[in-house]
């Protein structure tokens, strides 16, 4: 099965990498929901412990939907002005390892639900008692695991929120269906994507 991709560089120096990325998977879940489709997974080839790097890639089997997605006026425009570097589309190379990047919704459960809904009630109690509440606020990381957050606008309401993605290395049956963000989910949703790390290894190099 062939897949193919294509990858956006940001190229501004120091830029907020997690922004711009927020901002190349809304235009991602415009063209995923009006097109009812899930066979286009995002990858972060230079994803690490720090970041997850300045540049995204946009994975599927479908070429022609690629093709559409990569001609979107935002990605165009911003690659005019120079501030994207838009490559061609590319077969995925045979020797790519496959990974999975994850939307896990748990972890924003983790710091808005649970955790203020605890801190309101400390609050109230140190209040009755006529004390100032001074918060103590412990996140257990150690139970998710590593993961970075991406900010996201919702054109639909304009509601701004947070996508908490973890990268998890796979070595399953390739799966190529995608939430309308393009990630993989803790249940429904578990597509994979080439990690393409490797050939950005390469690029390095030269």
């Amino acid at each position: 099965m062939k897949r193919y991709y294509f990858t956006i560089t940001y190229l501004p120096k120091n830029c907020d990498v997690s922004l711009l990325a927020g901002r190349c998977i809304g235009i991602l879940h415009g063209f995923m929901s009006s097109r009812e489709i899930s066979n286009i997974g995002v990858c972060f080839p230079k994803w690490n412990e720090q970041t997850i790097g300045n540049q995204i890639a946009f994975v599927s089997t479908d070429k022609k939907q690629l093709t559409n997605l990569s001609q979107q006026s935002y990605f165009e425009m911003m690659a005019h002005d120079k501030l994207f570097g838009l490559s061609k589309i590319f077969e995925v190379p045979t020797n790519q390892s496959d990974v999975m990047f994850v939307r896990n919704q748990s972890i924003a459960k983790a710091f808005v639900g649970e955790k203020q809904r605890r801190l309101k009630r400390a609050k109230k109690r140190a209040e009755a008692r006529g004390e100032v509440y001074t918060p103590e606020y412990k996140f257990e990381a150690k139970d998710i695991g590593h993961f970075h957050s991406i900010p996201v606008s919702s054109k639909g309401n304009g509601n701004n929120f947070i996508l908490h993605i973890q990268k998890i290395e796979k070595a399953e049956p390739i799966n190529n269906h995608f939430n309308n963000y393009g990630f993989a989910t803790n249940q429904t949703f578990q597509g994979m994507v080439p990690s393409l790390n490797t050939l950005y290894k390469v690029a390095i190099e030269y």
